[in-house]
């Protein structure tokens, strides 16, 4: 069980986000609130702060493997029970299409697929601030239970960061768990994004506060301990934590993914 905490939530719930291996099944008009500035853009990120980051904007198509801007990170294809990604157009380049919604979300006959990296212990944050996040195109008909944008490390047993699109409605959320800790504190947007048009989410942890920012203009916050510390040897995963059958499969498609480590 772990303990969620997010603006004006206080729940226990249990997770499946175990610590095993991610490669299991593999074939291989608002502003801002005061006080609360938005995380930098993805281009800004990746030029000012090229040693602590990563960004992906997929241009070159799904070619092994898929590079980052930096090229220091790359990404490959893991998929299971025939899942496949394809590449379609978007704001002059390409993004990545995942799987389509599966009847029967979790069972082991659902295709997946996902894009992975190798180890990716550069990417820790550590307790310092940092910024993720993804654009990504969502329809109403594609929401599912477990829809996972990027995700670094586990809530169980390891620490974590993740940006998903989960439930019904569609409503991105941002989250993050220490190490030697079991409490998972959620960022929940007040929004959904399942409306068939492109969005830009972020996701940003700085000090004491972890908020989520869609279009440029916040939608949720939670606050979190300072102390807070991430790190895992964890690979970055984008569309799913895995290719097990309980992967949280994304169902959509994503560009321009984005980690910067501020600090």
């Amino acid at each position: 069980m772990g303990l969620v905490v997010g603006a004006g939530l206080l729940v226990r719930r249990s997770f499946e986000d175990q610590a095993a291996s991610p490669l299991t099944g593999a074939s291989f008009g608002m502003g801002s609130a005061p006080g609360v500035s938005s995380p930098p853009s993805p281009s800004a990120a990746a030029s000012g702060h090229k040693a602590n980051s990563v960004r992906f904007t997929f241009d070159g198509g799904l070619g092994e493997p898929v590079g980052d801007a930096s090229g220091r990170l790359g990404l490959h294809t893991r998929k299971a029970e025939g899942g496949q990604l394809s590449v379609v157009p978007h704001d002059g380049g390409l993004a990545v299409r995942f799987p389509p919604r599966c009847e029967h979300y979790g069972a082991e006959s659902c295709a997946r697929a996902i894009l992975q990296s190798g180890p990716a212990g550069f990417l820790n944050p550590g307790r310092g601030s940092f910024t993720y996040g993804a654009t990504v195109q969502v329809h109403p008909n594609e929401t599912s239970k477990g829809a996972n944008v990027v995700q670094k490390g586990f809530s169980v047993g390891d620490s974590q960061f993740k940006l998903q699109v989960d439930g019904d409605a569609g409503q991105p959320s941002c989250v993050i768990v220490g190490t030697h800790s079991d409490t998972i504190y959620v960022a929940l947007a007040s929004r959904s994004v399942a409306d068939g048009r492109w969005h830009r989410i972020a996701c940003s942890r700085g000090n004491s506060l972890l908020t989520v920012v869609v279009d440029g203009v916040e939608a949720g916050r939670a606050s979190i301990p300072s102390s807070l510390s991430i790190a895992n040897e964890d690979p970055l995963c984008i569309g799913g934590k895995g290719t097990s059958a309980n992967n949280d499969q994304f169902v959509g498609a994503i560009d321009d993914v984005f980690v910067t480590r501020i600090a």
